[in-house]
């Protein structure tokens, strides 16, 4: 409201517009985390010892206490199932928009200073050339790598990456994880 007061005869913002953003905002944080869940119910439906494995995982964590605490995230198993849950099923349709900042060489095509340039995450994950089996929930690929999901791994970048990766990833995986 103050930027409305602060800039109303120069660059007035009306009120549908911010209820847009925020609306925005809310929508997109709350329903990709959801939307990543379901895609990890089916994965584990679909893979019925995977499921068992982490049902395992999670009892014995659980047996001694009743609940799981913050410090308890010391679950390799559930980590490496949202891992390949979000390889297979990105929260959104990803194309990284990128510039670049300098003329460079990729795969042998030359790329001028100032390009944009679309990075295709959705095709990056599952890459045949980086992946055995793409198209399939395999999650032991996640088990003994240090392989991640914020933004410093390229092979695995549901939530982009650098300066302008996802906002909402502290949220997203708070939400997953739990």
């Amino acid at each position: 409201m103050q930027f409305q007061r602060d800039n109303r005869n120069s660059s007035p913002v009306e009120d549908d517009a911010i209820k847009a953003v925020i609306l925005n905002m809310f929508v997109s944080r709350t329903d990709t985390s959801s939307t990543t869940i379901e895609w990890t119910m089916v994965e584990l439906i679909r893979n019925p010892t995977t499921m068992k494995t982490l049902q395992n995982e999670v009892r014995k964590v659980v047996e001694s206490k009743g609940i799981i605490e913050e410090e308890d995230k010391k679950m390799p198993y559930l980590k490496a199932v949202i891992k390949e849950s979000l390889r297979l099923h990105l929260p959104v349709p990803l194309l990284i928009p990128r510039e670049s900042t300098h003329d460079t060489k990729v795969l042998g095509y030359d790329v001028a200073s100032g390009t944009r340039v679309l990075i295709n995450a959705w095709a990056i994950a599952r890459g045949p050339c980086l992946k055995e089996n793409p198209e399939e929930f395999y999650l032991e690929r996640f088990l003994d790598t240090s392989i991640d999901y914020k933004g410093l791994h390229f092979e695995l970048i549901p939530f982009g990456s650098g300066r302008r990766d996802c906002p909402g990833i502290t949220f997203a995986v708070a939400i997953l994880s739990s």
